[in-house]
């Protein structure tokens, strides 16, 4: 026989002596004793804290979520503002170079402030639509104008009567 090592504490209970076997506790059913209407209470009462916290969480994400989209919205209207401001910048660096050639100048100073070179004459027409009028087609007449003034005499009633 082989000697067994020996055991470092003490066995729980005494050699020879079986330990008592711990029954588990029979399982009762909660819901038993309640009715149907109780049933109905609790589960509400657990779909209630449920959409409670499902209503706490969607709030939590909403606020961020509206913040976005306003600065969404003012990303775009500054987008859309740099691009006009774009375009102003380069219609005036447009008029910056026009205004450095000379020949430019001598042309808008000639149209709007009325220079003229030496020994040319200045011609300035007052009235550009009559100009514009002429050059128009001009309507046809049916007769010649003295009928026409006399036919317009006539329809006024100053016409003479003869006595």
């Amino acid at each position: 026989m082989v000697p067994s090592k020996p055991r470092r504490s003490a066995p729980k209970s005494a050699p020879g002596k079986a330990t008592p076997r711990r029954r588990p506790k029979p399982v009762i059913e909660a819901d038993a004793g309640m009715d149907a209407e109780a049933r109905s209470r609790r589960l509400s009462l657990r779909t209630g804290i449920f959409l409670l916290v499902i209503a706490a969480v969607l709030l939590a994400f909403l606020s961020p979520l509206n913040s976005a989209l306003k600065q969404a919205q003012q990303i775009a209207a500054l987008n859309d503002e740099i691009e006009t401001t774009k375009a102003e910048v380069k219609s005036l660096e447009e008029k910056n170079e026009n205004l450095r050639d000379p020949d430019y100048i001598k042309r808008k100073a000639r149209e709007d402030q009325y220079y003229v070179e030496k020994g040319k004459n200045a011609v300035i027409v007052t009235n550009q639509e009559a100009v514009d009028d002429e050059t128009a087609a001009r309507p046809v007449r049916k007769q010649a104008w003295y009928l026409e003034l006399l036919e317009s005499i006539q329809e006024t009633g100053n016409t003479v009567e003869k006595s």
